[in-house]
């Protein structure tokens, strides 16, 4: 999966071919993003694959397919990287039959979840349907059994999960890790920027970690799709030209996953799953006091008027009032970046010699 260890295999400092590797796959998922959001909003306008802006006045309609600009230049890019490497190994290293292995297993399990988002913006798949679908990601990464037979629970030690020869990591905590990242990033959306913003805040803090370690496959796993995020964020910002839709949102939830476990990072979703993990509490109270209305109100000044504190995005402006959509987003973003910043930097010493 990597290019060097020191003896406790453990991968130390980045070098010259992983930052060539960071640059060229953020640029070149950036471009061709770039290129197909104008398309995607023309055809998705023509075709009526649209949504309304809920939280503005005047309920602009607009294209809801953005994610698949960014799911596309994932794919492209990384598929262009290992075309790259494979001629230009002199550079980059000589590398052993199986190495792109779990960057391919990575790249299946979020065209699976990114197809399943895409179809979901066009044909509306039942929430029911979505939760036994969230497993369907999880196949390509237990299949080539990727990810590691423990976890490392920090000053409590390691917990080996193989038991009479079955890895339970493999059977049971990657499904169950994916289906929570696939749905809970989905479940925390519909503001403009909230859900690329913190896609795009968990996927540069992995970078940093990966760049660090040396980790060639995180790095051009998390770069192919970080480029393409940072594109679509712009478009996606307040006031928004076209929203992720559910293709973004689940593509990104299970990317973000995918990272941390083919990286053996697995740890740092405390941290950049905490307000989706708040979020999901928060929509269990929600479904179990019946709350009647579904959606935020927009009042004469443009503040969100929240029809009660049950989700992390209501909590704000429940209580403090007075809040737009834009102070909302960046409120949250901000507090998602403390938390995982922080967890990030608890993190180290399990990564350190």
């Amino acid at each position: 999966m990597t290019r060097k260890e020191n003896s406790e295999g453990i991968l130390l400092m980045f070098s010259p071919p992983i930052v060539t590797v960071a640059i060229l796959a953020l640029v070149t998922s950036g471009i061709i993003t770039r290129f197909l959001i104008p398309w995607i909003i023309n055809a998705s306008l023509k075709q009526g694959i649209t949504t309304v802006d809920a939280h503005k006045k005047n309920r602009p309609i607009i294209a809801e397919t953005g994610g698949i600009a960014a799911l596309l230049g994932f794919i492209f890019t990384i598929l262009i990287i290992i075309f790259i490497w494979e001629y230009l190994d002199f550079y980059f290293g000589t590398i052993e039959s199986n190495f792109f292995e779990p960057l391919l297993a990575g790249l299946l399990s979020v065209v699976i979840a990114g197809l399943i988002g895409f179809l979901d913006d066009v044909f509306k798949i039942r929430w029911r349907d979505k939760v036994l679908l969230g497993f369907l990601p999880a196949i390509p990464l237990m299949a080539l059994n990727v990810g590691t037979s423990s976890i490392n629970l920090g000053f409590l030690g390691s917990v080996n999960l193989v038991f009479e020869g079955l890895n339970l990591y493999t059977l049971i905590v990657i499904p169950l890790a994916v289906n929570f990242a696939f749905n809970s990033f989905n479940m925390f959306a519909g503001f403009n920027g909230l859900e690329a913003g913190n896609g795009s805040i968990s996927l540069f803090l992995i970078l940093l970690l990966a760049l660090y370690l040396d980790n060639s496959i995180v790095t051009i796993f998390v770069t192919s799709l970080l480029g393409g995020y940072l594109i679509l964020l712009k478009s996606n910002w307040f006031p928004a030209k076209i929203l992720i839709g559910d293709a973004g949102t689940l593509t990104l939830g299970t990317g973000i996953i995918v990272a941390l476990i083919i990286g053996n990072m697995d740890r740092l979703a405390v941290g950049f799953f905490a307000l989706h993990f708040l979020n999901f509490l928060l929509f269990s109270v929600y479904l179990v006091t019946k709350q009647e209305s579904k959606l935020a109100t927009i009042d004469e000044n443009g503040y969100i008027v929240a029809p009660c504190p049950y989700t992390a995005y209501w909590i704000l402006p429940y209580y403090l009032k007075n809040i737009g959509e834009k102070k909302n987003v960046l409120i949250l973003l901000t507090i998602h970046t403390i938390i995982s910043i922080g967890v990030l930097l608890l993190s180290l010493p399990a990564y350190s010699p």
